[in-house]
């Protein structure tokens, strides 16, 4: 039967990709261990080697077979659609459930369990969801002809990019039809990784690794620390030199808007693209894919979240502006190119407080052992919801996301409904493990830097870091195997340009709270609350220009300079000119912590807006800071009952005046607040806002 099988796929593949195609190595026999003999694989192969491709064949081999359903676990919605597209390109019939397309989920469920689909591609997130698990998984677990776990080092608590919902993963292998084939790819697993998925993916796993190394992948490194504005100067130089159409790769969103807001006016057509884009702008990020695919635009400024699976042949560049995590993670990213063309080239570029960044995402990749101890000490007392959680456990939502899933995953809870159950009082997550795992990325971080300073060739350097088991000696394409010298000089004019770019920002908007916790004492309904108008913020806490002065001056001054003050003040006229019904009076923000900082803002913002100060708001009980309550509960709940207004207001609007804004609900007390005691409309104004959601 082997051998009615592969003319069969090679008449398909011919169909697909020309009369020229051809198996590359390894690709049949991973085929064949699928479709005929029904084993489990797990594939590392370097990126653009074919690995879709392998269970894309094998589902239409065992679909004319007879068998059922292939389900392919993915972890990006970019992936996905990318994959919808190359499914269709094979003769399958794929669809996807996720949150872009939950209108139709009930058509494509129904087309599910009536066998009209060949490729279902989902998140293990969206395959863990209650309602999918009772009403659909129970059916069509049994139907399952294929299980394909994409970017299996996922799994991998080693792996740079784990998910613990992927730890799901080991309950739908005893779930699924036994002798069911099972495959799992990915292109960055070094030996550990793969070890570890193996266990999870079971004994008897067909391992097939092949060499990692790219021949088409031109590897230069910046090896000094450049600051930001260079970086910036850098970038515009490199994307006028360098063919084609690729990626910039940012650490931050706050830096994929900074670095695609440089490149416009400097009159490159590039974009940003990162997880919420959609909140922040007219495109979605299928379509700032669609024009990077069609070279519509020079550049995509990216998170990580464009990365694993996105397919396009002819990507001539990948930038890194920021100092990645690790070898694995950056050879990932730089995977994206040259998959069909000869030459494509990777720029590493890095700079201070880089390494900060990464270290802030070492330590918060778990979570601490007292918050996990805190959850599981209220579920003790008795079953609770998520929400009610929140008022035990001072954690962010993401972070109690995060432990809920840990304990889930590990068997120490249950969700029951909307509740989560205790089911081992006595037990603890590994935490030693935590701490090896943490430990390991610390080095991995090390090693990273140990790249930038290379002197050997650096493709052999990535593929050690990966145990290539066929690692080149010399590439012949690299910086260091060319002798490659850069340059670019920056020009003093057009650095000093970066930097005014950098200090002088652009002030931004900043939406209110809308609803109060639910929970909150005193307050019967959430929305029972007098809403603020939108908040204005001069720069970002975490910027480069205005916002390194405001973390260096709000420690270490009793007063902000003049130069923030000018700057507060001319962004605040402007704001108030914009407005219908522009607010009479400043009231600040009052502080036991730090008396005068605020008032001496207020009171010079007044001299240069032609506004009186009223010192209407009393700060009456000092409570912990703001920056250490993790959740909405927890930090509106800091607050409440801290203030009173000493004198009413007559329904004059006011300015609301503050330094910073994290949370958001300092201003959302007060402003509700004063609005109870006669105000009007509350316009909130900041200098610094740390972020713009919640």
């Amino acid at each position: 039967m082997a051998n009615s099988l592969r003319p069969q796929a090679e008449l398909w593949l011919r169909q697909a990709l020309g009369p020229q195609a051809g198996f590359r190595d390894g690709q049949w026999e991973a085929i064949e261990a699928l479709a005929q003999q029904r084993q489990r694989v797990l594939v590392v192969q370097r990126t653009g080697w074919g690995k879709s491709l392998v269970y894309f064949m094998a589902t239409r081999l065992l679909r004319a077979q007879g068998a059922g359903v292939s389900i392919l676990i993915s972890p990006l919605l970019s992936l996905m659609r990318n994959q919808i597209e190359s499914a269709a390109q094979w003769g399958l019939r794929a669809a996807t459930l996720n949150s872009d397309n939950a209108d139709d989920h009930p058509l494509i469920e129904q087309a599910l369990l009536r066998g009209e689909i060949d490729l279902l591609l989902i998140s293990p997130e969206r395959l863990a969801n209650d309602r999918f698990q009772a009403q659909v998984w129970t059916r069509l677990r049994q139907q399952v002809g294929l299980l394909v776990v994409d970017e299996a080092h996922c799994i991998s608590d080693w792996g740079h990019d784990f998910r613990p919902n992927y730890r799901r993963i080991m309950n739908l292998l005893t779930e699924i039809p036994a002798g069911t084939p099972v495959i799992g790819t990915t292109a960055t697993a070094n030996d550990r990784v793969v070890k570890d998925v193996a266990e999870i993916l079971g004994a008897g796993l067909h391992i097939q690794r092949g060499s990692l190394t790219r021949e088409s992948l031109s590897l230069y490194v910046y090896p000094d620390s450049l600051d930001a504005a260079t970086r910036l100067t850098l970038l515009s130089h490199l994307l006028r030199s360098i063919p084609g159409s690729g990626i910039i790769y940012c650490t931050t969103t706050r830096d994929c808007r900074l670095v695609a807001d440089w490149l416009q006016a400097d009159g490159v057509n590039a974009k940003p693209y990162f997880a919420d884009v959609e909140a922040v702008g007219s495109e979605d990020r299928a379509e700032l894919e669609r024009q990077l695919m069609h070279n519509q635009v020079k550049a995509l400024v990216s998170s990580v979240a464009l990365g694993m699976g996105f397919d396009k042949s002819d990507l001539h560049f990948v930038i890194h502006y920021q100092l990645p995590g690790n070898i694995i993670s950056y050879y990932q990213q730089i995977g994206r190119a040259g998959r069909g063309i000869d030459k494509a080239y990777i720029v590493l570029m890095h700079g201070p407080g880089d390494e900060d960044i990464q270290r802030y995402f070492i330590d918060t990749a778990f979570p601490l052992p007292e918050q996990v101890s805190a959850v599981i000490a209220a579920l003790r007392a008795q079953p609770k919801s998520r929400a009610e959680l929140q008022r035990d456990v001072n954690a962010r939502l993401s972070v109690l996301e995060k432990i809920l899933t840990h304990l889930e995953v590990e068997g120490i809870i249950e969700k029951q409904d909307s509740a989560y159950v205790l089911r081992r009082s006595n037990t603890e997550p590994d935490y030693a493990r935590w701490h090896t795992v943490t430990q390991m990325r610390y080095a991995e971080l090390r090693h990273m830097q140990e790249y930038t300073r290379e002197q050997g060739c650096l493709m052999r350097f990535i593929a050690a870091a990966l145990d290539d088991p066929h690692p080149p000696q010399r590439c012949g394409r690299c910086k260091n195997c060319t002798a490659a010298a850069s340059k670019f000089q920056p020009d003093a004019s057009a650095v000093a340009r970066a930097q005014r770019f950098l200090r002088e920002g652009k002030p931004l908007t900043f939406e209110p709270r809308r609803r109060w916790s639910a929970g909150l004492p005193g307050f019967a309904k959430t929305t029972d609350i007098r809403v603020n108008q939108t908040g204005l913020a001069l720069c970002t806490y975490y910027d480069e220009g205005y916002g390194a002065l405001v973390r260096r001056e709000r420690t270490h001054s009793v007063r902000y300079s003049d130069e923030l003050v000018a700057a507060s003040a001319k962004a605040l006229s402007e704001h108030l000119r914009s407005l219908p019904t522009p607010p009479r009076v400043i009231v600040p923000v009052p502080s036991l912590r730090r008396p005068t900082l605020v008032a001496d803002l207020a009171a010079r913002l007044a001299q240069e807006v032609g506004l009186p100060v009223v010192n209407v708001l009393e700060h009456t009980v000092q409570h912990p800071p703001q920056t250490e309550m993790r959740n909405s509960f927890q930090q509106a709940l800091n607050v409440l009952e801290r203030f009173t207004v000493v004198s009413a207001l007559n329904g004059e609007a006011v300015l609301l005046v503050d330094d910073l804004a994290d949370s958001r609900w300092t201003l959302t007390v007060l402003g509700d607040l004063l609005q109870r005691h006669g105000a009007g409309a509350v316009y909130p104004f900041v200098i610094a806002v740390t972020n713009t959601s919640d």
